[in-house]
């Protein structure tokens, strides 16, 4: 092999040309290194020249730039490395030597001295070798030919690492600002189901993996539970659970807090091999990072196998993590909407069946009432959180009842004028016993308007048209079409088809136009079974209290 310490030759003004502009213009730097390696080969006469550049593990050079003969052997090659000495020019720069190099003479079939190997130093860091071939003419590169070698290895080693440093700093600020958007889209929404597909999308955006999950930690049984999960086979996967203490890569990265990457799945004993076999995903790789809040672990999210047939590398693992500490506050924060929610909603369910009990003649109306409007709340195309409100609302309507006397509400004729005028206080009654709750500020709205109606006839306030809001308007064909089908002592209930013409008799009278056509949309077997489901559930309660 020739010695690569030979005194420096002037080496052509053209060379010099292409690697200035190698420094000015480091996105050409593909064209330019291979133009310089072209006109090495044909100065020089080489039969190839190539450069190796270390990998980020720093374990193998891989052959990215090739010219000549061997190139189309030599792209694409890689060789292990190891480090064994400090630089006899620089102490402080690390040497590598090649564990394997006479793979490399046998490959090619050449001898040691047909070889000269350049490394590539810059500002005291090694990142791979130019390795220049025999001559054409089968003769060995001389000393004047190794030096400009040499020299010209000092230079493109620069131009490599500016470019290298270039796309480092890209990537930092890619990094940040995709963080920046995650935090502001994660921070957007305390609904855990419109922030755990907020959490996958940004996920996606960064890691893209073929797969993806989140698990959350149920701290009261000692159990993990795939929440979300996103590619294929993701439905036979959501929902799967395991215990916390049951061999598992999710179940190792919570309990440990600590995030795991996994190259090769099928020789780690830490995979979980029921959830391929539930799912029959083949899982090659995998990165695992816990939700970490105040130094506890409330879950984990899971990306598995990185598209292209990629490894999951340190820098996908660093953002991954700083995902996850994002992911993680708002989980938490959304979960604690989510109790909090759900308490006020049972304080809620139960105030409603309180009503009921008081007036067995209705019971079950309140539940009815509130499917039927969430699906026409549904059928008209509002939002989520809308629905979730109007739900509440139609759960609540007439809760202000519960200050009418029993001798009213109860009594089983017809009720004379003043009678009348005592239950037709019952909207603004709701309203005052709920206005102080901030939570219910939108649902109070359906509480005081639910017996308004659109042509203005209707109480407490003969509001007309949109000036009702939206979900009082969709009550109160809800509150029409369960009285009309329901049994009373005094009548049967009606049919489908008569109730269906009563109420589009009514389109633009009673009943707002838009919220007729959405009721006509749905098919009458759904309300049918929206019926039973109800009834259903109102036997299984009975049942528990007896």
């Amino acid at each position: 092999m020739a010695a690569n310490n030979f005194p420096l030759t002037p080496i052509s003004p053209s060379l010099y040309q292409k690697l200035g502009q190698a420094y000015r213009a480091m996105l050409e730097l593909d064209m330019v290194v291979f133009a310089v390696l072209k006109e090495v080969r044909d100065n020089v006469g080489c039969h190839s020249v190539s450069i190796w550049l270390l990998n980020e593990e720093k374990t193998e050079l891989e052959c990215t730039y090739a010219v000549g003969s061997d190139a189309a052997k030599m792209l694409g090659r890689t060789t292990r490395v190891r480090k064994v000495t400090a630089s006899l020019s620089d102490p402080t720069v690390p040497h590598y030597q090649w564990m394997d190099a006479k793979v490399y003479f046998d490959f090619f079939k050449l001898e040691s001295r047909d070889i000269h190997i350049s490394p590539l130093v810059a500002r005291h860091e090694f990142t791979g070798t130019m390795i220049s071939t025999a001559k054409t003419d089968g003769s060995a590169l001389g000393e004047d030919e190794c030096s400009a070698v040499n020299q010209l290895a000092i230079d493109i080693a620069v131009a490599i690492q500016n470019t290298q440093l270039y796309e480092r700093r890209s990537k930092v600020y890619d990094r940040q600002k995709l963080l920046n958007q995650a935090n502001r889209h994660l921070h957007q929404t305390l609904d855990i189901d419109e922030l755990i597909p907020r959490i996958f999308a940004e996920v996606n955006t960064a890691i893209n993996a073929e797969g993806q999950s989140i698990w959350l930690v149920d701290k009261g049984v000692g159990m993990i539970k795939c929440r979300f999960a996103t590619g294929p086979e993701s439905e036979h996967l959501k929902g799967f659970s395991m215990t916390l203490a049951a061999p598992s890569v999710v179940g190792t990265s919570v309990l440990k807090r600590k995030p795991i990457i996994i190259k090769d799945a099928h020789k780690d004993p830490r995979r979980a091999r029921s959830a391929d076999e539930t799912t029959g995903f083949v899982t090659r790789s995998m990165m695992t990072v816990p939700l970490v809040l105040e130094d506890e672990a409330i879950g984990a999210i899971q990306a598995v196998n990185k598209r292209g047939g990629l490894l999951f590398n340190q820098d996908d693992l660093d953002l991954f993590q700083a995902i996850a500490n994002t992911a993680a506050l708002a989980v938490n924060n959304a979960q604690l909407v989510y109790e909090l929610q759900n308490s006020y909603d049972l304080t809620l369910d139960a105030l409603s069946a309180a009503l009921d009990l008081r007036d067995r003649e209705t019971e079950g109306h309140s539940r009815r009432v509130v499917e039927y409007t969430t699906r026409l709340a549904e059928q008209i195309g509002l939002r989520k959180e809308t629905i979730k409100s109007i739900r509440r609302g139609a759960l609540i309507h007439d809760i202000g009842k519960i200050g009418v006397p029993d001798a009213i509400l109860l009594k089983p004729g017809s009720l004379d004028q003043e009678e009348v005028k005592v239950i037709q206080r019952h909207p603004q009654l709701g309203h005052d016993m709920l206005a102080g709750i901030p939570y219910l500020r939108e649902e109070i709205q359906i509480v005081l308007g639910h017996q308004e109606k659109w042509d203005g006839t209707g109480y407490p306030f003969g509001l007309r048209g949109e000036e009702i809001t939206m979900g009082a308007r969709l009550f109160a064909i809800a509150d029409t079409f369960d009285a009309l089908t329901s049994d009373r002592p005094y009548r049967k209930g009606q049919s489908y088809d008569v109730t269906r013409q009563l109420i589009e008799a009514e389109s633009g009278k009673q009943f707002d136009p838009k919220a007729v056509a959405a009721f006509l949309a749905v098919p009458p077997e759904e309300w049918i079974q929206i019926r039973a489901r109800v009834t259903q559930e109102i036997e299984q309660r009975r049942s528990l209290k007896k």
